[in-house]
C-alpha cells in the first residue's frame, strides 16, 4: 500500500515537472514570435512582455495559436519555404498549450529569465 502511494505521489511530482513553466518554456516562445508586436507602443492590443501581462491571455493566446490567427502569416506554404516565417513549430504549439492546460505556472525562484533584445521605436503607426 505504502509503494502504490509513494509511486502515485511520485508520478504526481514528474507530471507537474514536466509542466511548461511561462519563464523557462513559453517566454521564449513569445519573444521570438509575438513581441515584436505584444508590447507597448505597437499595434497589437496587449502586452506579453512579462507573465503578469500574458497570464490573464492564457487560454487566448492558446486558442490563437491552435487556429493559427497568431502568429499572422498569410504565405502559403506548398509554395516553398520563407526565411522569414513566422509560424509556431509543433513543438512550440504544444508547449503554450500544454502550458495554459497545466495552470499556467509561472517558473520557481531559480529558474533564469533571458531578456529578449527587443528594438525601441519599432513598426507602430502610432505616435
Amino acid at each position: 500500500m505504502f509503494r502504490m502511494a509513494l509511486g502515485g505521489l511520485l508520478m504526481g511530482v514528474a507530471a507537474l515537472a514536466a509542466t511548461p513553466t511561462f519563464n523557462k518554456d513559453v517566454l521564449p516562445i513569445l519573444q521570438k514570435h509575438c513581441q515584436g508586436c505584444h508590447r507597448p507602443g505597437e499595434i497589437a492590443p496587449m502586452s506579453l512582455l512579462s507573465y503578469s501581462e500574458a497570464r490573464p491571455w492564457a487560454k487566448a493566446m492558446k486558442t490563437a495559436v491552435v487556429t493559427e490567427k497568431m502568429p499572422p502569416w498569410f504565405a502559403d506554404p506548398k509554395y516553398g519555404h520563407f526565411a522569414n516565417d513566422r509560424r509556431l513549430s509543433t513543438e512550440e504549439l504544444a508547449t503554450i498549450s500544454a502550458w495554459v492546460d497545466g495552470a499556467h505556472r509561472k517558473a520557481t525562484s531559480r529558474t533564469r529569465l533571458h531578456r529578449s533584445s527587443l528594438r525601441t521605436g519599432g513598426t507602430s503607426s502610432r505616435t
